[in-house]
């Protein structure tokens, strides 16, 4: 019988061009006429990348959509999985975006074609380090594709090999312990493969840095499961293990370190310029990007046009919350509510530049006019305006998007050729300190750690000055919460830390109404923040696990369902 081999309609997709990509099984090909030259394998191994698409696909795109479904930001759309999520009506039933959603995770796409290189790379005579390196970039990817399954759903079948059509109908759930402790070594074993360093034209592959970093970041994700009892195999009630935790946070710590051992990598001094695609493949950009997904324009393209305001013609497809604005700090290092010198009528001045580079709001200098989303002289961007594309919070994300000026092709296309950066540096510095911190042990490193981070150039914000393992806790959470707002991440800490109940249940707020004086930029506020949307609703003894979709476990009744779903 033929085997599963989605990797051909991934290669057909790259040599034709295509834009979207079809990814229903083919028996065109197989493995007796594949695989027959250097050439192939490398078509075979960037297929791999392709399917596994370390950016994410959660609403159809990159992972910046992922915080829709956290206190970062809101999703206007009702139709949209994040929606579903926020609201809480998602089921096992629901069908579409969520089903294509889970679809994209089981092992049908990514993990068949790197089970299909694995398989058959050693019928290619080529270079042996090359292709040891070449394995090792295949394993990488699988285990960031299962590590990102496991954050998602729990405990997931785990398939190591190539299917014949139907065995996946027989592949009951691995435990969430047996998932992580593949994944872990499997990047262990990786890590002292890959290469150190990889050339400009290659950012987007796997490094020993990315490889560490994953090992670390899914390190600290599983110690807070432990210390929180959610439990490892999700068809069954967890409780709190320190001991198990404690030591998945001296390996995150352990590992983050060896991340800042290679001497590969820094601070950018130029924040906002990191998620421009103008300065990619620069000195300053590079040293601080571990990571990323190389997007083309115009053929494989990254859909920024969800991003950007109505004006620059975009679709505000994810707008920034009350709640993430006030997480920023002002300029002397204090919250807004404890420094006396903060203005509720002005409250974007003198605030941590992260806000800035990171969120647009209004009276805003963007793109040669005050932004407006407060009062119906804004037209279509005012928040309560009949456009459906408006931002429902008032607010915009900057991030990603560079002004039109230091822009490359038109905002209005759906294709961008700005790659997504799916891990920095930053994040290395911030792990390392969060692992110590819970541990309890060397604080003042932790500190330092996270003021290196605070002081990037660019930034500048004050030291942090506190100690004692409950304040640097706080302290360690927001400042990734702003270092890495709308990077895909939020989720994963809400749900590691267990606070999306107290974080995801209520009203979300956005911005309050008034005027802005389009000659100055002036604001005057006449009201209080809106109310957006419905209340969102969070379940603390369900929701911390996505449901799997009721039709995959019609198909293959092995599958058991998540808890309470």
């Amino acid at each position: 019988m033929k085997k599963i081999i989605l990797i051909i309609v991934i290669v057909s997709a790259i040599i034709s061009s295509c834009s979207k990509l079809d990814l229903r099984p083919v028996d065109s090909y197989s493995s007796s006429t594949y695989f027959t030259s250097q050439a192939e394998a490398f078509t075979s191994l960037s297929a791999c990348y392709a399917l596994t698409n370390m950016g994410g696909q959660f609403e159809g795109g990159n992972n910046y959509f992922l915080d829709d479904i956290t206190d970062n930001a809101y999703c206007g759309f009702d139709n949209q999985m994040a929606s579903y999520i926020t609201l809480g009506t998602v089921t096992p039933s629901l069908t579409g975006k969520y089903a294509d959603f889970y679809l994209t995770y089981f092992p049908y796409t990514g993990v068949a074609s790197d089970n299909f290189f694995l398989a058959n790379i050693d019928k290619v005579t080529m270079d042996n380090a090359l292709k040891e390196q070449w394995k090792a970039e295949v394993r990488f990817l699988r285990a960031f594709d299962y590590a990102r399954r496991f954050m998602f759903w729990g405990g997931v079948p785990l398939v190591t090999t190539p299917l014949n059509f139907g065995d996946e109908l027989k592949i009951p759930r691995t435990s969430g312990d047996s998932i992580v402790t593949f994944c872990l070594n499997e990047l262990k074993e990786v890590a002292a493969v890959l290469p150190a360093t990889i050339d400009n034209a290659d950012a987007a592959r796997a490094t020993k840095g990315a490889a560490l970093l994953l090992k670390a970041r899914l390190e600290l994700f599983y110690a807070g499961l432990k210390a929180a009892g959610l439990a490892d195999e999700v068809t069954e009630q967890g409780v709190p293990d320190a001991s198990a935790a404690a030591k998945y946070y001296a390996a995150a710590a352990e590992d983050a370190l060896a991340v800042m051992n290679l001497n590969q990598y820094g601070l950018s001094p130029d924040y906002e310029g990191l998620f421009w695609e103008k300065n990619q493949g620069t000195p300053n950009r590079q040293k601080e990007v571990i990571l990323e997904v190389a997007y083309s324009y115009p053929n494989y393209g990254s859909d920024l046009s969800a991003l950007y305001t109505l004006k620059e013609g975009g679709w505000n497809s994810e707008s920034p919350t009350q709640d993430m604005v006030d997480e920023y700090e002002t300029k002397n290092g204090l919250m807004i509510h404890d420094d006396p010198t903060y203005k509720a009528d002005n409250p974007y001045v003198n605030r941590d530049p992260r806000l800035s580079y990171s969120v647009i709001y209004p009276g805003m200098y963007w793109n040669d006019r005050y932004f407006n989303s407060i009062s119906p002289a804004g037209g279509d961007e005012y928040y309560n305006s009949s456009n459906g594309n408006r931002s429902k919070t008032g607010y915009c994300l900057r991030k990603y998007c560079a002004p039109l000026a230091d822009l490359l092709h038109d905002p209005g296309s759906d294709y961008q050729g700005l790659n997504f950066i799916v891990m920095r540096y930053p994040e290395v510095l911030l792990t390392r300190a969060e692992a110590l911190i819970e541990l309890n042990q060397n604080l003042g490193e932790a500190a330092g750690l996270i003021n290196q981070v605070r002081q990037r150039p660019g930034v500048n914000m004050p030291v942090i000055t506190v100690s004692g393992q409950a304040a640097l806790r706080e302290r360690v959470r927001h400042e990734r919460r702003i270092e890495l707002a709308f990077e895909g991440l939020r989720w994963y800490d809400l749900k590691r830390w267990k606070i999306a109940e107290n974080k995801m249940n209520g009203s979300v707020y956005g911005v309050r109404p008034g005027t802005v004086n389009a000659s100055t930029g002036a604001l005057t506020f006449t009201g209080s923040n809106i109310t957006v949307g419905d209340q969102r609703i969070f379940k603390a003894n369900r929701d911390y696990y996505f449901p799997i979709p009721q039709k995959d476990i019609d198909i293959s009744p092995i599958l058991k369902q998540n808890l309470n779903w």
